[in-house]
């Protein structure tokens, strides 16, 4: 069997997200190359067959579909529920990472931190409507308990459209 190829010194290797370490060390331990999965995810899911789309979903650039997800549990003998239970976690995993590096930015004073009170005044909350206007179904049931519904046809059609105007009407005050 093909040995892996030692990774080069100068590019980031370690993966950051439970997803990402999932799948390293699973590929890993089954002695595949990231050719090999990128060549089955391409098969099944379409794009092209570099190993740039594995890595990425390793080093957590980049977050995989369920199709991707489905394929990539097949391809490493994965559960594909364990697999999406790690990408959820890897997705709270970015955001507080991201959290951190904007703070530490903030701190070094290389970003400045948001404020919707610098420049502008606060934003109004949206009013509700004092009122709910009823929806054509209720009205056509308190219509029809006023005005019961005909039973010829061409007069059924015109108390339907009497009812939905009335509807337009009252959604439009």
């Amino acid at each position: 069997m093909k040995r892996l190829p030692v990774p080069r010194g100068n590019v980031q290797i370690e993966p950051t997200s439970p997803l990402g370490i999932a799948l390293r060390r699973a590929r890993i331990e089954k002695q595949l190359p990231q050719r090999v999965i990128a060549e089955a995810l391409a098969e099944r899911c379409g794009g092209e067959p570099t190993n740039v789309r594995v890595s990425g979903f390793e080093l957590s650039k980049k977050t995989p579909t369920d199709a991707e997800l489905t394929v990539l549990a097949q391809v490493l003998g994965l559960s594909v529920q364990t697999l999406r239970q790690k990408r959820e976690a890897s997705r709270e995993h970015t955001k507080a990472i991201n959290k951190a590096q904007y703070a530490t930015a903030v701190q070094r004073g290389t970003r400045t931190p948001k404020s919707t009170s610098i420049g502008r005044p606060p934003k109004e909350p949206k009013a509700k409507p004092a009122a709910a206007v009823p929806a054509l179904a209720d009205l056509v049931e308190q219509i029809d308990g006023i005005a019961p519904m005909p039973i010829d046809r061409d007069a059924r059609r015109l108390w339907f459209r009497c009812v939905s105007e009335l509807a337009r009407i009252g959604a439009a005050s």
